[in-house]
């Protein structure tokens, strides 16, 4: 119930600020676990009422007379439950008009129109070697993310930062110098901390044979081109492929030390130049150039994120390793050095993964199972799926095994089967169009049920968008095939009488209609015969 669902929001946003002066976070409301409890359920009145010292049930009841005033037709009654819930229960004929506007409007009735310029950076991977199962799962969670802010309105540009500079990639150019003398049947050495994957053979290799002009380039472009074809693979496309050299070449590191000592944040201490960025939260403070005169990452990295808001972000989202915990106040303290709100920067920790099955998988080009074998094994679609089934901060363990069973305990195969499902009784359905006349027929409970979380999606969207999880939209999915398939077992839809096989033809639209729109943010191609 999306148009019906945003005014209520935008009508209880308007009293927060009216009569409370204050903000809260959104979303607002949230789906009560219990149809006894409604179709939606607010714990604002419990917020307020911590933040202004108020008994919580009186809050909300002020809240209800309100919002009984203002939402007008369309509810069938509003109730407040212990210690301060507000339930808000939809009428039947709202659903029935809702099912209408969504079966029109198609995946539109869930658009939300949250105007804002983020620029998403993910991956981001050092161009040093092939790209691990740990990195696919950054790529998927955040090509997904972006998928979910576009469709809430946002104009998202997805980044990926290529550190072709310092001494990682060095250490890089150096192993690979060391494997041509090798193939030479020169005497070699690789350099400590260097490169030891059999992957930099296959690149010294590359080299010989094409006697580049520049090695450092050409083993660049080599590794990046492993990189783009893994992301090919699993449908990921990138806005922008940022270098970090440039931003060096183009003096954008020097500006921002100008700026630093403009502002007396910028201090000598053993020949080196450091950042007082404990005077902005950090536990303590940076070396941004080298008493060898080389430039620090974090150097880089400042520059790097003022010229993503000069480029006109309002907001940053960064997606970075679990070993990144203890750089966000350092980047945050930084952003608001330079005079702008630290609060612009989101960073995601996305947390490893390992791999469960019966069988042993390759490891061809080092100790690591690369993405590109995950990709052959199990096929992209199923590759995506399971990298957002869990939250971002949790560990995931990609079962293999389950991914490829063709049985309802894998959930990906449970939410196809449903949406197969819908498109074989379409085939059958020959001559027979879906109507919005018949909306009004819908009545047993599995039927009511299915339509009351189809209209449910808005909400989710929302709480995907602002939590920056996509599992809720695995989650909401796999309730989605449950209920689709509850109904499927208990109510026949073709040869029923007239009014009852239109509504549930309406009704298996609008299912195909959210499972499509679901599957597609997550970037899988939905079902339609398996």
């Amino acid at each position: 119930m999306k148009g019906f669902y945003q005014k209520i929001s935008k009508i209880l946003e308007d009293i927060i600020k009216k009569e409370y002066e204050t903000e809260l976070e959104p979303p607002l409301w949230e789906v009560p676990s219990r149809q006894d409890f409604g179709d939606l359920s607010t714990m604002v009145s419990l917020k307020l009422a911590s933040k202004f010292k108020k008994d919580p049930l009186e809050v909300a009841a002020h809240l209800k007379g309100i919002l009984e005033k203002q939402i007008g037709e369309g509810v069938e009654k509003i109730e407040i439950l212990k210690p301060g819930f507000v339930n808000i229960f939809f009428a039947k004929d709202a659903l029935a008009k809702s099912l209408n506007e969504l079966i029109e409007n198609k995946d539109k009735f869930f658009r939300h129109n949250i105007k804002k310029k983020i620029i998403l950076e993910f991956l981001s991977a050092n161009p040093t070697g092939p790209l691990s199962i740990a990195h696919g799962r950054q790529a998927v969670v955040g090509d997904c993310l972006g998928n979910i802010l576009k469709f809430c309105g946002a104009s998202v540009e997805k980044e990926y930062y290529v550190n072709d500079a310092g001494k990682q990639l060095d250490l890089f150019i150096q192993s690979v110098d060391e494997r041509i003398k090798e193939l030479k049947g020169q005497s070699f050495q690789i350099p400590e901390g260097g490169y030891q994957g059999e992957y930099v053979k296959d690149i010294a290799r590359a080299v010989i044979d094409a006697n580049p002009k520049d090695i450092k380039r050409f083993a660049l472009d080599y590794v990046l081109g492993w990189i783009r074809k893994d992301l090919e693979n699993l449908d990921i496309n990138f806005d922008n492929w940022t270098s970090q050299q440039k931003i060096i070449d183009d003096k954008k590191i020097e500006k921002v030390i100008e700026e630093f000592k403009e502002k007396d944040l910028i201090y000598d201490k053993e020949d080196a130049l450091w950042f007082s960025s404990t005077k902005f939260g950090d536990d303590k403070d940076r070396v941004i150039k080298k008493n060898d005169g080389e430039l620090t990452y974090f150097a880089s990295d400042i520059a790097y994120h003022e010229d993503k808001i000069i480029r006109g972000a309002e907001e940053l989202i960064n997606l970075w390793g679990p070993d990144h915990h203890g750089y966000i106040e350092r980047v945050k303290s930084a952003i608001s050095a330079l005079g702008y709100n630290k609060d612009i920067l989101k960073v995601i920790i996305i947390q490893l993964v390992s791999l469960k099955t019966k069988e042993k998988m390759s490891k061809r080009k080092g100790t690591a199972v690369l993405l590109s074998d995950l990709i052959k094994e199990v096929g992209k679609d199923t590759t995506r799926f399971y990298y957002l089934t869990r939250k971002n901060s949790s560990q995931l363990d990609f079962d293999i095994d389950l991914a490829k069973a063709c049985s309802f305990e894998n959930p990906l195969y449970y939410i196809q089967y449903s949406s197969a499902r819908i498109e074989r009784i379409f085939e059958k359905a020959v001559g027979k169009k879906v109507n919005v006349k018949y909306s009004g027929h819908l009545k047993s409970e599995e039927e009511l049920s299915l339509l009351r979380a189809l209209l449910q999606f808005s909400y989710t969207l929302e709480k995907a968008y602002y939590s920056l999880e996509p599992v809720f939209i695995i989650e909401y999915l796999k309730s989605i095939a449950a209920l689709f398939h509850k109904f499927y077992e208990t109510n026949r839809v073709i040869g029923e009488e007239e009014n009852i096989e239109g509504a549930r033809l309406n009704l298996l639209d609008a299912t195909r209609i959210v499972l499509h729109c679901g599957l597609n943010l997550l970037g899988i191609v939905p079902a339609k015969k398996m």
